[in-house]
């Protein structure tokens, strides 16, 4: 739920440059939606975290530390969503009923996220989580990880390829230079892509493997999952640079905020992972 109501807010700050009265913001309301773009872009980076490295670290095995792991992301993932909902929630409240209401619905909504998300995680410090030792995940239990997973990423994946459809059709969109239309359709062939290799281990269980579960099809489907968060990163930053450009108008930055998505989510969908395989491998060589 968390994913997609993520990759929903992120597919507003895509489309909102684009709409027509987005020239009548102020320029503080220009920057903060920039900003947003950044937060939004590292949400979803720590919220795809976990799958990552449950597939190239732990193999999808179900273990403790990978059980602490996915703790610390969720942790790491709401204050920053909760950032960018007040911010949002902001900017519309300054539309409509001006800049003191905005104040108070953003410094409102940031407290009553962080009274229901963190409080009882805070009173709940001393649980222990129920996990599986490291020889103890039968296939069928990974089978069902590396699936759930898929499903967990290919609805926000729908939405934004929703959102980028959707851009075409504006009139800012129209307004924009060729080759800057065309780096928005080269990410939105990226995000297709993505979107269709979600959808494959799903099918490939069913149709291939009529629905047994067998090593080979979980390899399959991890490499599968894997591939589709490399076409998604590069979507996504492809994409930051097109709706960066519009925003502030300045090519540098478009190139920044760009190079920024695109190393922060290969750092943590790709490098940080291989990095820490290497470390166990090591450690157990």
């Amino acid at each position: 739920m968390l994913m997609l109501g993520a990759q929903v807010l992120l597919g507003f700050q895509f489309q909102a440059p684009f709409q027509d009265a987005f020239g009548q913001l102020s320029q503080t309301e220009k920057t903060l939606e920039l900003l947003l773009l950044v937060i939004m872009t590292v949400v979803i980076g720590l919220l795809i975290a976990p799958s990552a490295h449950h597939r190239i670290v732990y193999d999808g095995r179900a273990t403790a530390s990978l059980d602490r792991f996915v703790a610390q992301m969720s942790e790491l993932t709401l204050a920053p969503f909760s950032t960018a909902l007040a911010l949002n929630l902001a900017i519309a409240a300054s539309r409509t009923v001006g800049i003191t209401s905005a104040w108070i619905t953003g410094i409102a909504s940031c407290a009553f996220t962080t009274l229901l998300w963190y409080a009882p995680a805070l009173a709940n410090k001393g649980g222990k989580p129920v996990t599986t030792s490291d020889d103890k995940t039968p296939l069928e239990a990974k089978i069902d990880y590396v699936l759930t997973e898929a499903r967990v990423i290919l609805p926000g994946a729908q939405a934004m390829l929703g959102f980028q459809l959707a851009i075409v059709l504006t009139s800012g969109f129209v307004q924009l230079p060729s080759q800057v239309k065309t780096i928005h359709g080269f990410a939105l062939g990226l995000i297709a892509i993505s979107t269709v290799l979600l959808i494959t281990p799903a099918t490939y269980h069913r149709l291939v493997y009529a629905g047994n579960n067998e090593p080979s099809f979980h390899r399959l489907a991890s490499r599968l999952l894997l591939s589709a968060s490399i076409f998604l990163a590069l979507g996504l930053a492809a994409d930051t640079y097109v709706v960066a450009l519009k925003i502030s108008e300045n090519s540098r930055i478009a190139v920044s905020l760009a190079l920024i998505a695109l190393v922060v989510l290969a750092a943590l969908w790709i490098v940080w992972p291989w990095l820490l395989r290497r470390k166990t491998e090591r450690e157990h060589a």
